[in-house]
């Protein structure tokens, strides 16, 4: 409980940073990044930025949902929609509210939905694991694939230029203010049918 009202304080923290104009820090990062310019890095950032858009997430999303649901694990399906649907919800609030500019000066930049979106989608999954797979090396190898996956949207945000670094640390840090409740919920119902 107490990791959870840290994350939410940090939470409230970059929000308020973000009612102001980028930090110099979030400048830098942005600049460095942006800068790179690698061929092979912007195939992989636009790619890993693809999938966050509306029907990729969609797509991901019901492939996962059903996966869940076929493999009996029907309380986590559900849930699983839910808090995809409210994370999505209320990062489009949270975004209203900020009305933090992009860095490309388009729509509304804090917080990244991609980042908030995918925390859940992966922590959700991460969490969950073991429940579809027993063997420790595919959980681990499962679990890593899955933090890194997540890891690249976050990051593709920044250096594809459309979001501040503080943007991307709040969608991280919404995305488990959303799922550790979900989590507990989840968890909690399981020990009560036992």
């Amino acid at each position: 409980m107490a990791l959870y009202l840290l994350i939410c304080l940090g939470f409230i923290i970059l929000f308020i940073i973000a009612k102001n104009p980028p930090s110099s820090l979030d400048t830098a990062i942005s600049n460095y990044f942006q800068n790179l310019n690698v061929p092979f890095l912007n195939a992989v950032m636009s790619g890993a930025s693809f999938l966050g858009e509306t029907w990729p997430s969609i797509l991901l999303a019901a492939s996962v949902t059903v996966w869940l649901w076929v493999k009996g694990l029907r309380r986590e399906a559900v849930w699983f929609v839910i808090a995809l649907l409210a994370v999505s919800s209320t990062t489009s609030l949270i975004k209203n509210i900020a009305d933090r500019t992009r860095p490309n000066g388009e729509e509304f930049s804090f917080i990244s939905g991609h980042t908030s979106y995918f925390t859940v989608f992966g922590g959700y999954l991460v969490v969950n694991f073991q429940k579809l797979v027993h063997q420790i090396s595919l959980l681990t190898l499962g679990r890593a694939v899955i933090i890194t996956i997540v890891a690249i949207i976050a990051f593709s945000r920044i250096y594809l230029g459309v979001h501040w670094p503080t943007d991307v640390l709040g969608g991280f840090l919404w995305g488990l203010i959303v799922l550790i409740p979900v989590s507990w919920a989840v968890d909690s119902r399981q020990r009560i049918a036992a």
